[in-house]
């Protein structure tokens, strides 16, 4: 049933998005809506809401008005779906349930707390991610009002935020949804339609099914992409995705190996190491590879494996007098090739890892050919580290426990023990048992301060976020590490986050030290301004002696041409309001002499408070 005066009114909807809500005010095109919907109310309760609505907007002023317009067109919108015909063409159309019941739109949130939601979802702003975050907090998207947004904002050009949308907030806001998706779906390919595509899909929408047929019957490689991921769900489609795998196009192509690699059939699995073996052209390799990498591959592994085994001994078949281009060619190919072994535990993988690592040829030619090479060779262990992060954590270790002190101490060892180290810990080695086992590790510089900081403390290992509350885990961590953090400050240094997380570690571990109160005075007075945040802070948490004149004292001797500016992180923390009052007017002197800014924020901290 095609109702007209429903896209009559559409079409004035839509030209007041454009021209303002602010022209709705009295608006006599609008007020020809009303007597229509009026009498059709008369039947169906819907329009008398639909005619209130529209009077409502038309007798709100300006700041009520872009409030009511969305009201309106929502419901608007809600009605056309039920009512309305399909725009599709050549489409099976089944009766759908209505996603919104439409006597019981939910309005509950008034326009101001909309308004900066409906901006991030349609504007290009910046920290528009955070504020759909908070909003989904707040349930706002339980909102009606919300979801022709939401949709709109699928084909947002910050990816991040789309796949947000499409990931998190809509499958949230669940089969209300359903219309806006439908209505605004066109077989285009664009990324937009792939996510209402799968949403659809998600949603169980009546007519997907035609709308695949459609899809794989024309050139829309992007969206006959996620119909391929569709289709992988159920084993009747097997035939049809094999033969996908031979499509002309890359992108359906790659769709198909995934496919055929989730089914997991012997059949599935048969064509992808049929594709694997045979395949000659270097750039569908890694496709190939990443799907079969997703697969235990319970049929056809002995073929995939052997492949792997020839490529490895093509190459340290080579010697030094080798081409350059082959050298570089062979090891490339191995290191694509191995990474096909994740997610295949088993002791064939296992001893071959370790075969790699330990042979002799390998590593003599790595070695002869330094500059060329060890850079694939640091891709080579951690293409096996990658393997090993997708077994067993305790098959991990093991394997690192029984193999890493035949490995010869070359570069590319060095994150091998890091994700041996990692491994332990998660394992639940006890805390003398890491010591023990690391600490020569530790000396050779094979693991350093960052890797302790982030198995023991829940802190970034990004520098600049290190001034959060960072906890760390003093029950899990030997304190006999404490020695070689305290060497790192005994000779030269070149400061960067890693001195920042040995001080906390040492904090945290030695809260009753005069040792480190000793450390961070000297430091406070050696290192440059930009080093001294975490300095200055550990100082006050301490409440070393003293510590008001030392960190004033510190601070008095900077020169005027001084690089000053991270100390700011620094600002509203609590931590200069703990000054006593005495403290603010020589922060003012010492403004007045050097015209550093900095000191005059402080006072003023020091003086009234922490200031917004």
């Amino acid at each position: 049933m095609r109702l007209q005066p429903l896209y009559d009114l559409q079409q004035d909807i839509n030209r007041l998005f454009i021209a303002g809500s602010k022209f709705a005010k009295g608006d006599p095109r609008l007020q020809k809506h009303i007597p229509i919907l009026a009498k059709l109310g008369e039947k169906a309760p819907v329009f008398k809401k639909l005619s209130g609505d529209i009077e409502d907007l038309i007798q709100a002023d300006s700041r009520q008005s872009a409030e009511k317009l969305m009201s309106v067109a929502t419901l608007l919108y809600s009605v056309l779906y039920t009512q309305g015909d399909s725009v599709e063409v050549d489409v099976e159309v089944k009766e759908q349930v209505p996603g919104i019941d439409i006597g019981n739109v939910n309005t509950v949130f008034s326009y101001l707390q909309l308004k900066p939601v409906i901006e991030a979802l349609t504007t290009a702003s910046s920290g528009r991610l955070e504020i759909l975050k908070d909003a989904l907090e707040r349930n706002i998207f339980e909102d009606s009002r919300t979801f022709l947004y939401l949709d709109f904002a699928l084909a947002d050009k910050y990816s991040e935020l789309s796949e947000y949308v499409a990931d998190t907030i809509i499958p949230k806001v669940g089969m209300p949804m359903l219309p806006f998706l439908l209505q605004n779906f066109t077989y285009e390919d664009k990324a937009e339609n792939v996510r209402r595509l799968r949403l659809l899909n998600r949603f169980g929408c009546t007519e997907i099914k035609a709308m695949t047929e459609k899809i794989l019957s024309e050139p829309l490689p992007l969206l006959q992409a996620e119909v391929i991921h569709i289709l992988s769900g159920n084993p009747e489609n097997e035939t049809l995705i094999i033969s996908l795998a031979n499509d002309k196009n890359k992108l359906v192509r790659e769709a198909a190996y995934m496919a055929l690699a989730k089914l997991n059939t012997e059949t599935s699995l048969e064509k992808l190491t049929s594709i694997y073996l045979k395949n000659k052209n270097k750039t569908n390799l890694p496709a190939i590879i990443a799907a079969l990498a997703t697969s235990k591959l319970p049929f056809f592994f002995r073929e995939v494996y052997d492949m792997v085994s020839v490529a490895f001994e093509e190459f340290i078949a080579l010697d030094k007098s080798t081409d350059d281009k082959i050298l570089m060619e062979k090891l490339d190919r191995f290191k694509t090739l191995l990474d096909v072994f994740e997610n295949k535990e088993n002791d064939h993988v296992l001893n071959f890892f370790a075969d790699v690592l330990k042979n002799k040829k390998y590593r003599q030619l790595i070695a002869a050919k330094k500059a060329l090479l060890e850079n694939h060779a640091y891709s080579v262990a951690h293409s096996i580290i990658g393997s090993l992060n997708t077994f067993n954590k305790a098959t991990a270790v093991a394997f690192y426990e029984k193999n890493i002190g035949d490995i010869p101490d070359e570069n590319w060892k060095t994150p091998l023990w890091n994700n041996y180290f990692y491994s332990a810990v998660e394992s639940g080695y006890p805390k003398d048992k890491v010591y023990k086992t690391f600490r020569d590790v530790f000396k050779k510089g094979m693991i350093g301060v960052s890797n302790l900081y982030d198995v023991y403390s829940n802190g970034s290992n990004f520098y600049y976020y290190n001034d959060k509350d960072v906890e760390i885990y003093t029950d899990r961590i030997d304190p006999r590490w404490t020695d070689f953090l305290y060497d790192m400050f005994s000779g030269k240094m070149k400061w960067d986050y890693a001195y920042d997380q040995a001080l906390q570690l040492i904090n945290a571990i030695e809260p009753k030290s005069k040792k480190f109160d000793k450390l961070l005075i000297h430091l406070a007075a050696k290192v440059a301004p930009a080093e001294e945040v975490t300095i200055f802070k550990l100082i006050m948490e301490r409440e070393i002696a003293d510590r008001f004149s030392i960190i004033y004292s510190v601070m008095e001797k900077y020169p005027k041409n001084t690089y000053y500016y991270a100390l700011n992180r620094l600002k509203n923390t609590g931590l200069w309001t703990r000054f006593p009052k005495e403290y603010a007017p020589k922060f003012r002197d010492l403004f007045l002499k050097t015209k550093i800014d900095l000191f005059e924020s402080i006072a003023d901290e020091i003086e009234f408070g922490s200031l917004k």
